[in-house]
């Protein structure tokens, strides 16, 4: 039996709404790994890997993420609607069948050359920023690098022309989900100047996406197509042989643009964060790139090679994951760490509090790459580490996104190094929504780097 701790009934959840990571921080700090939080909204916190192994699993089907009561997830589900992420258990399987098979290692391994097609012209563009030395914004520069890799992957084009009314989108989508979810204020019905404008936003976005796929349903499909449009027009259901409508896309389509670039910009900007703090790390990750790599074009077969620069991001991903909850919901009594938890009830996870979680992982705030190393991984529970969640609902888009880091970080470090140009930021002191993102701007220089003497030599 695990010892349920109950807090004061609206006990700092004034936090909730300015910075959810540190109120699950400070939950886990006054009061351990299994909470009942109360106030206006009740939910029971979990943050050891005995307690959110058995959620996310959900071996007897008692516990899922789509429920009217679940209103953290309702919010996201006014965004994705019939998305694979946010649609509800009968529909979500039959798209998880149609659709896992244009995800899996080998699938996304097609995407590599445009992933390293885009990191190679973004190195040309740091060439320059090197070369004026003007500060920039790291934020802004990664949406921008992980919206333009990701629109070429999704929508099999350069669509630099269209980055702006995208990046506006979304941008009003993630005000909505960033929002707190008060009583009838935060309803969707509500006519606040948010929803209107969020619900501005989607219909803009449709237009847009549904205008794309007809026309690729006007054109001959190429069974060798390398965007996703393509592959998606041609997915069926293994059980029962249909594909998906016009409308089905489009939905897909927002899910995947803002799932992949918003976790792609943050965690880039945290890597490179983490790589000008950590400059032991940064010199061994360097010495990797410049053995592997050399000043060749890069390949998709060197990249299974980068191992350490692999589990430097995995670090990354641990102190600073992109998504920041899990939160799923009680279908029926169940029985969790000896207590017993009521239907209807809200279970809420926080990856970066679990990352960070002392009892699972020593000495949390130093960044290690080497915890990373097979032996040390066998050691810990597999719900230790969950940056793209855990069981049936696990992200489809794991190995796109683990790809596009690998490449992004390659092609970028192994000629530059990012350095911090103002105040320091704290790591802590995030704006959690669709990801995680430092409150305060990070500004930083790129400068040119030279070859380490290791990797220098080895091409000779």
């Amino acid at each position: 039996m695990t010892l349920l701790a109950v807090t004061p009934r609206f006990h700092k959840q004034f936090l909730l709404a300015r910075n959810a990571v540190r109120y699950c921080n400070e939950l886990h700090r006054d009061f351990g790994d299994f909470v009942l939080a109360r106030g206006l909204l009740d939910f029971y916190f979990l943050n050891s890997p005995d307690l959110i192994g058995p959620v996310l699993l959900n071996k007897e089907g008692t516990i899922d993420r789509d429920a009217e009561k679940n209103k953290i997830y309702e919010r996201l589900r006014n965004i994705g609607r019939t998305g694979l992420a946010t649609s509800g258990a009968q529909h979500w399987r039959s798209q998880r069948r149609r659709i896992a098979p244009l995800f899996t290692a080998s699938a996304i391994r097609g995407f590599a050359e445009t992933m390293i097609a885009t990191g190679t012209e973004w190195a040309e563009r740091w060439a320059v920023r090197s070369q004026d030395g003007e500060p920039f914004d790291m934020k802004t520069e990664m949406n921008e690098l992980a919206l333009d890799v990701n629109t070429r992957c999704l929508f099999g084009a350069k669509l630099r022309d269209e980055q702006a009314r995208l990046q506006s989108w979304f941008s009003a989508m993630k005000a909505y989900i960033e929002g707190f979810p008060y009583p009838v204020l935060g309803e969707w019905w509500f006519p606040s100047l948010l929803n209107l404008h969020t619900r501005s936003a989607l219909r803009g976005f449709d237009r847009y996406a549904l205008g794309l796929i007809k026309e690729r349903r006007a054109a001959p499909l190429d069974p060798d197509a390398k965007d996703m449009i393509t592959r998606m027009l041609s997915a069926r259901d293994p059980e029962t042989g249909r594909g998906m409508d016009d409308e089905q896309i489009c939905h897909e389509m927002l899910t995947f643009l803002i799932a992949g670039f918003e976790t792609t910009s943050s965690a880039l900007l945290w890597t490179f964060y983490q790589l000008s703090r950590a400059p032991e790390v940064e010199a061994r990750m360097h010495a990797e790139l410049d053995s592997v790599l050399g000043d060749r074009a890069m390949t998709p077969d060197e990249l299974p090679r980068l191992d350490y620069t692999s589990r430097v991001i995995d670090e990354v991903m641990r102190q600073t994951p992109s998504a920041w909850f899990m939160a799923r919901t009680a279908l029926q009594d169940i029985e969790l760490g000896g207590q017993r938890i009521s239907q209807g009830s809200n279970m809420l996870m926080s990856i970066p509090t679990l990352h960070n979680n002392p009892d699972v992982w020593p000495d949390p705030g130093r960044f290690d790459p080497d915890r990373f190393l097979p032996e040390q991984v066998a050691q810990r529970s597999p719900n230790a580490y969950l940056p793209f969640g855990r069981g049936p609902h696990a992200c489809i888009g794991a190995h796109f996104s683990r790809q596009e880091l690998l490449v992004m970080v390659a092609a970028l470090g192994r000629r530059f190094r990012v350095r911090r140009s103002g105040p320091d930021i704290d790591p802590s002191d995030v704006r959690p929504g669709m990801s995680m993102y430092p409150r305060r701007s990070l500004r930083v220089r790129v400068e040119r780097r030279q070859a380490t003497t290791a990797g220098a030599a080895s091409r000779v």
